[in-house]
């Protein structure tokens, strides 16, 4: 990986080859990564704050805060504003440039 960043994204903004094996890492072989990919498929449709995403998952504050720092430190999501409550999630422009690899990997593990 690069040093400075998570070795996904380079200056330009562009996808490495490595991402879609980050994606697979991240969403078809960790304990986490069905709610991973729930979190990622609801903040595609709206980006929510934490407490949004744990009400609408029915999933525990916790766990939320879990994920999205996981999906943020490998350049999946990114926020307006990490140290306010209310934060507000999205995907990065980068996750948002291959979310059809990711829609590839549910269909592939059966998620979808």
């Amino acid at each position: 990986m690069d040093s400075g960043s998570s070795g996904v994204i380079d200056p330009a903004g562009d996808s490495h080859p490595q991402f879609k094996r980050v994606l697979w890492y991240l969403i078809g072989s960790t304990k986490g990564g069905v709610n991973r990919a729930k979190i990622l498929e609801l903040i595609n449709s709206h980006p929510a704050n934490p407490n949004q995403i744990s009400s609408e998952l029915k999933l525990d504050y916790k766990t939320i805060i879990h994920h999205l720092s996981v999906l943020t430190e490998n350049g999946l999501v990114t926020t307006d504003n990490k140290e306010s409550y209310g934060a507000t999630y999205f995907l990065t422009p980068l996750m948002e440039k291959n979310y059809n690899s990711f829609m590839e990997i549910l269909a592939t593990i059966g998620k979808k």
